[in-house]
């Protein structure tokens, strides 16, 4: 067993858990098929695949058998060709845009996230160890994965580009700001954005001439019968980093179903992309990996948290040891960790993934920067279980009650390891 009772914590942190656990159970959503989390019942009212995954983490300390009915459930919703959809619409009713008619499909949107299920899938099998509940999962996962290598990596880099920002999981990252240029705002379609309508103030928001490229991108991708599109591939070290993870959890996952060669396959696209991040993202100036436009070539050298992320991986130590250096140096923030350094002259302290502080990057890096866990769970104490934080007064932003940051709270808590 890697989990423990919450009955075995006391004080603040138990208080901290049943307050989580009541988050997460506020959340909780019946469907066709079993049930789902949203991330937010006010903002964010369908299933996202990242936050789904990471919202499973947190159920497996409350409910193993309700956490991997999440992960079941999002995988159900994927493509014939293996793509996890980046939100699946169980619920047709409502005002969320874009809903499924914007992306010219069914249910779900076109686009993906960083594909985070399988990591959590191999931390549900240590308290639910069923290979034959199991087995199905991991070949789904496998489908989704190379999904990735087939159709993500246009230059042939075993690393992983994203034909979306909002396929990144960093929606408004400073290092899409160059290659957005190349979109064209007046191509948009008419639309009302309601997501700033349901925040305390909408300057923490996407910009309105971002979210009308945005919504070019999508309707390029429909018009490319559901491809990459045409006018955004931009390699992403963080999204690789975590597919990078995720095939090496598939393979421990496969191997313990008794699926060998699904194993096999996973090894060998986590080391082709491990070398792709290397040979191809690594700046050896900067001591960090960094962004590439696959379309101009252009290395993105915005000095953002995704940079860093590959420092999770089994790197050359002179690599992870310059990562950890540039994370000391230039990512201090009275609340670590901003997600853009502030010596950066996009860095913004509220803006969306320009700035603020998220518990599931803090929770990924957490692996290398053990210190992280106490400073996020000090934040969620005293700034409540907010989607993101502001780095310099800790203040919450965003959606409230948001699942993920509940989710690692009691991950973080309730896992023994």
């Amino acid at each position: 067993m890697s989990t423990r009772s919450r009955d075995d914590l006391s004080g603040p942190d138990r208080a901290l858990a049943d307050a989580a656990a009541q988050v997460l159970r506020d959340n909780d959503r019946v469907n066709a098929w079993g049930r789902h989390t949203v991330p937010s019942a006010h903002l964010y009212p369908h299933q996202w695949a990242w936050d789904s995954a990471f919202a499973a983490l947190g159920w497996r300390h409350l409910d193993p058998e309700r956490a991997l009915v999440e992960l079941e459930v999002l995988m159900k919703g994927a493509w014939p060709d293996g793509r996890v959809p980046h939100i699946y619409f169980h619920d047709l009713s409502g005002t969320y845009f874009p809903g499924p008619s914007f992306w010219s499909t069914e249910r779900s949107t076109s686009i993906s996230q960083p594909p985070i299920w399988a990591t959590a899938a191999r931390k549900i099998f240590e308290v639910l160890p069923d290979a034959a509940r199991f087995a199905p999962l991991v070949e789904a996962m496998a489908r989704s994965h190379r999904w990735f290598a087939e159709q993500r990596d246009p230059l042939g880099w075993g690393a992983v580009s994203v034909a979306h920002p909002w396929e990144s999981g960093l929606d408004n990252c400073p290092a899409w700001d160059g290659p957005m240029q190349a979109i064209d705002p007046l191509r948009a379609p008419p639309f009302r954005r309601v997501d700033k309508e349901r925040v305390d103030d909408p300057d923490e928001r996407p910009t309105d001439d971002d979210y009308r490229r945005y919504a070019v991108m999508v309707c390029d991708i429909a018009a490319d019968n559901f491809g990459p599109g045409s006018g955004f591939s931009v390699y992403d070290p963080m999204m690789s980093a975590i597919l990078c993870q995720a095939e090496d959890d598939l393979a421990i996952l496969a191997t313990a179903c008794g699926l060998e060669d699904e194993a096999e396959q996973a090894k060998a696209r986590r080391d082709r992309i491990r070398q792709g991040l290397i040979d191809h993202m690594w700046d050896e100036d900067l001591g960090r990996f960094v962004y590439v436009d696959a379309l101009t070539d252009a290395r993105i050298t915005a000095d953002v948290i995704g940079s860093y992320m590959p420092v999770c991986l089994d790197l050359p130590d002179g690599m992870v040891t310059r990562l950890l250096e540039g994370l000391q140096a230039r990512f201090q923030a009275p609340h670590r960790v901003p997600t853009t350094a502030q010596s950066d002259p996009a860095f913004d302290a509220r803006r969306y993934w320009r700035g603020p502080v998220w518990i599931n990057v803090n929770w990924l890096l957490s692996r290398r920067v053990p210190a992280l866990r106490d400073a996020s769970l000090t934040l969620i104490r005293e700034h409540g279980f907010r989607e993101y934080y502001q780095p310099l007064t800790g203040e919450g932003l965003g959606a409230r009650a948001f699942a993920w940051t509940a989710a690692l709270a009691l991950e973080w808590l309730l896992d023994e390891g």
